[in-house]
């Protein structure tokens, strides 16, 4: 009876820790549009992408270096790891980046936040998969929910700038990078697709990168340089498998519900760092993203009875 009591007490501490977890995560990944805000206002967009991927890659191959050394790699997954790279690393980084020169944060998260959608409606036509009613009511909401955002509300006309197409850019690279993972899945482990992914990204960065670019970088304040290394550490290594271990214990349902607070933590860090205020319509419309986003994912894909 004792051991009944005391092990919900115990799951129920265990919940709550993986929760906080979850939540710092979710944090870190909603403060890249801030600080990437932040950066590209001293650094160049390229080379804000090489950098970060260099420190990015350093703590991933110090990580993941045991699991990468012994494996044996068909010539054919390297082509495949490669193509990921560029579309969810190389593209992914580049058009975010050069994005958010044009565009606010907020906006930029809220249109990122329609990405678990999207990677749907790519799997509906490359894996077909079967939907209901629900995917597609969710997908007229969260383009619904973008165009009220975009548009600031006047008169409903969508009328995307470059930034807004770019992090559009963003959101689409990285949605078929990730069906691509899936399929790398069924031959490598996660952390060697992670590792060659990274590491071509970073290599097939080098054709965008002038010598001028990272001239510019000589003069930038030390403190501007201290925010780069830390975010990209933080934020695409140590959070990567801080997020991949809370996930293992509550599963991916449970933990794609704390990745929906993404917009709102952008909101606020948005609001603590540049003291950007959030306009109404950017509240409505992330309502419309989130719930489109929700509906479409959570209650979109047909179940087959037997």
């Amino acid at each position: 009876m004792a051991e009944q009591v005391i092990e919900p007490a115990n799951n129920s501490h265990n919940s709550m820790k993986v929760y906080g977890i979850l939540l710092f995560c979710v944090t870190c990944y909603a403060s890249m549009f801030v600080f990437g805000t932040v950066l590209v206002e001293s650094f160049h967009p390229v080379a804000l992408t090489f950098f970060r991927l260099v420190f990015i890659n350093a703590f991933l191959l110090v990580i993941g270096w045991r699991f990468i050394k012994s494996e044996k790699i068909p010539l054919k997954l390297l082509f495949v790891l490669a193509g990921a790279g560029f579309i969810g690393i190389t593209i992914s980084h580049l058009s975010l980046y050069t994005g958010l020169e044009h565009t606010d944060p907020i906006t930029a998260a809220l249109i990122y936040a329609l990405g678990p959608l999207i990677t749907s409606f790519i799997t509906y036509f490359y894996l077909k998969e079967r939907r209901r009613i629900y995917f597609w009511v969710g997908i007229i909401m969260g383009i619904f929910g973008v165009t009220l955002v975009v548009s600031k509300g006047n008169g409903f006309m969508l009328q995307a700038g470059k930034g807004e197409l770019l992090i559009g850019v963003t959101i689409l690279t990285y949605s078929i990078y990730l069906v691509i993972v899936e399929y790398l899945s069924r031959h490598l482990k996660p952390m060697v697709i992670t590792v060659y992914t990274s590491v071509f990204g970073l290599v097939l960065v080098l054709p965008f990168l002038r010598a001028e670019y990272v001239a510019q970088t000589f003069q930038i304040d030390m403190k501007y340089w201290a925010l780069l290394i830390v975010t990209a550490v933080l934020t695409n290594g140590f959070c990567t498998m801080l997020w991949n271990g809370a996930v293992r214990q509550v599963g991916a349902s449970t933990s794609s519900i704390f990745l929906n607070m993404e917009p709102f933590a952008a909101m606020i860090i948005g609001y603590i760092v540049l003291q950007q205020i959030v306009e109404p319509i950017q509240l409505i419309g992330s309502i419309f993203i989130i719930a489109g986003v929700i509906m479409g994912t959570r209650f979109g894909k047909k179940t087959h009875t037997l």
